[in-house]
């Protein structure tokens, strides 16, 4: 069985709203621009495996992507669109494939417990880019 936290419950929740509520319809969501790049360890080698998730400091819209083995990833908006709403970001990383135990030990656990709502560690999101690095701290 899958363990499902806060994180996960914040998400599905983002959807509901994004899906609209009553008959006014969906919310319009802001224009995006598309994201790709490599997450690092503190080392500065690849995270080779996971979950990226970015959590807006305001708004609703929030981002993912699956890392490669080779600590790649291209961003996503809820509905599967490559492109993330411009902002302020909050940085969390999942585990959610048992295979990735050992990834999941080398990063800090702040990243991977959105119960705090505190990873300490944002990101600004601006422009298009095909080269953000993030490198996850200790």
């Amino acid at each position: 069985m899958i363990k499902h936290g806060p994180l996960l419950s914040w998400l599905i929740l983002v959807a509901m709203f994004l899906g609209g509520c009553g008959s006014a319809g969906p919310i319009k969501r802001p224009d995006g621009v598309e994201v790709r790049g490599q997450i690092q360890l503190p080392s500065g080698s690849p995270l080779g495996g996971g979950t990226l998730i970015l959590r807006p400091e305001s708004g609703i819209h929030g981002a993912t992507a699956i890392i490669g083995d080779d600590g790649t990833f291209a961003l996503q908006d809820l509905a599967g669109n490559l492109n993330v709403v411009p902002g302020r970001y909050q940085i969390f990383i999942s585990f959610p494939n048992p295979r990735h135990a050992a990834l999941a030990s080398a990063v800090n656990k702040r990243y991977q417990d959105s119960g705090d709502i505190d990873s300490n560690h944002f990101i600004d999101i601006d422009t298009p880019t095909t080269e953000l690095v993030i490198r996850v701290k200790n």
